[in-house]
Formats: C-alpha cells, structure tokens, sequence
C-alpha cells in the first residue's frame, strides 16, 4: 500500500501570546527570539522579498493555487510566466529567493529544490542571460577636487554634501554605512577621526570595524575639515551624522537613508559636469581604491582600508584596473 504523502504543517513564528502554553519560555523570551529572527534580512532585502512575494499571490489567486503549498508546475509556470513579461533574471531570482524564503519561514521544505524547477531557472539562465553590470565609476582625486568646487557651501544641503563626498572618498565606506553613522561613531584624534562601523556587509553580526581617516593636505579637500563644518550645522546632541534638511532649509535630526546618500554623490556629480560617467553611491569607495593602488598603496593596506574579505574581488575590480598600464610587458616589448 502506498504511503499518502503530507504536507508539513505550518510553523509560524513564535508570537507573545503563544508562548504562555510552552513550558520554559516567556513572553520576554519570545519577544526576543521574535525580534532576532527579524533582524535576519536586511532591511532592502526585505523590501524586496515582500513586493515579490506580493507578485506570487496576486498570481496563485487568479490561478486558483494557494501560495503556500503550490505545486512546482505552477511555480515554473510563475516563473516562465515572469520572464514573458520582460522581468531580468536577476529579477526573477529575487521572486525564486522570496518564495522559498516564505515557505521554510512556514517551516514548509524547499520548493525551489524541485528538479524540474531547477532545471526551469537553468533554462531561464541561458534564455535571458545574466545582464552585465554597469560598474560604478571610480572617481579620481581630481574629479572629486571638481565636484567639491561645485558646490556652493552657502546652504546646509551644499554643506552636507560636501562632506558626504569628501568623507566618503576618504573612507571608502559603503552608501549605506555612511547613512548608519552616529555622531557617537566619530572619534577626533589630533591627526584625523576614527569611525565606527557598527554593522557592515562584512560584519552582518554587528562587531564593529574602526576605519581611519587622516586630515587632508588641502583645506578644499580635507575630509575631517569638512565634517567639522557639518556637526556644525546639524542639531546639537546625539544622532544620525547626516541628517535630513527641510525645504525650508531647517537641519532636522531625521537620519537619512541609503538613496538620499547615493543620489547626492550621482546629481553633485552631474552638476560638476560628468553627467557622462556612470557615477553612483559606489563610486566613491571604488575611486578611493584604485587611487590608492595607482598611487602605490599595498594591497593590504587597501583591503585593511575597504575591509574586503575577498581579495581577488578587491585585485580584480579595484587593483587591476589601477595598475594595468603601469605593470604591462607590453613596455618591453620595443614597440
């Protein structure tokens, strides 16, 4: 007799009210295993798997399918379905990660595991193919000298963007690290400042990483000079570093975002006149990179610098192009 094949029964997370029946535990232990599992994604990362997932159900309900326990022909249809639309498979593989992320959150197996679903996403790999990225632009010392001339330090805004480009230049942090700065992470030594990266890409558990940032040469390009212009606008106290400015050109105490930060590095840019290069929020921690390999800076004082873990990522899209001319044969070749 053949054995009739079940589906696993949903485990939703623990909430406060369920767990007074579970010996052992409190609703302060639930609480808190409720916000740890919370904090698993990051914050983007969750905006994106709830929009694809929204995309999922509105789907299953006009195919009459239940989002949770589909079948995997109706997940290949989704997804071949997807692709038809034009959706990149980047795209695409953000709708695949959300599903299964749903499901094994429901305590539910895998979907994605499914042979015949696996071979679809393989398919859809070699259909659509995997779009080249547009890599960020690395900015020069002199772009940066012609963005920061640009800019008219008579407002706050100007004030504060000035500072974002020259201290991320420097710093070679991510975007989103300098929209997590706190006042409180910024240590003045008498030879430059001392940030504290509470959470980074390469540290998602929250340790912290010290990065230095030495005075600069020059008084139109220090750094530290220009972040001392900027705590000198924002509110008194502690907070966000960088914080939001009203239309009305009031310095509030609202922190801002990652986009806020990457478009004031894209539009100041544009506005110094290089509209042409693909400048993004990236594009100060690649230039400060290969500036620093052209200049001959080891490469681990780099990494120690941009904390890449990877090393051949940090050879092959930041040292590399830095050094190519520099280090060819092709100078010995008596051409």
């Amino acid at each position: 007799m053949t054995a009739i094949r079940t589906t696993q029964p949903l485990r939703p997370a623990l909430t406060p009210s369920q767990t007074a029946e579970l010996a052992g535990l409190t609703v302060h232990d639930a609480a808190l295993i409720a916000a740890a599992m919370d904090a698993e994604l990051a914050d983007s990362t969750r905006v994106q798997y709830a929009s694809a997932w929204r995309q999922w159900e509105r789907w299953c309900l006009t195919r009459g399918v239940t989002a949770l326990s589909a079948p995997p022909e109706a997940i290949a249809a989704f997804l071949v379905g997807r692709a038809e639309t034009g959706l990149t498979y980047g795209s695409i593989e953000i709708g695949c990660s959300a599903i299964k992320y749903h499901y094994q959150r429901h305590g539910l197996p895998d979907p994605m595991a499914d042979a015949m679903i696996r071979r679809v996403r393989r398919g859809l790999r070699r259909i659509l193919g995997v779009a080249p990225r547009v890599r960020s632009h690395a900015l020069t010392v002199e772009q940066i000298g012609q963005m920061v001339s640009a800019i008219d330090t008579t407002t706050a805004t100007s004030i504060r963007a000035r500072a974002i480009i020259l201290l991320g230049f420097a710093s070679a942090v991510r975007p989103s690290e300098l929209a997590a700065l706190d006042l409180t992470d910024i240590t003045a030594l008498p030879s430059g400042i001392l940030m504290t990266i509470r959470r980074s890409k390469t540290d998602p558990t929250g340790r912290g990483q010290l990065v230095g940032v030495v005075r600069g040469d020059h008084p139109h390009t220090d750094p530290v000079a220009a972040l001392a212009v900027w705590t000198a606008c924002r509110p008194v106290g502690p907070g966000p570093l960088f914080t939001r400015i009203h239309r009305t050109g009031v310095v509030t105490a609202i922190g801002l975002d990652v986009r806020t930060i990457s478009r004031t590095i894209t539009s100041r840019a544009t506005s110094a006149g290089l509209d042409a290069l693909p400048v993004f929020g990236h594009s100060l921690r690649a230039g400060h990179a290969t500036t620093a390999a052209a200049n001959g800076a080891s490469i681990d004082r780099i990494a120690a610098q941009t904390r890449h873990r990877d090393l051949d990522t940090l050879i092959e899209h930041y040292i590399r192009p830095a050094t190519a001319l520099s280090t060819s044969t092709s100078a010995d070749l008596g051409l």
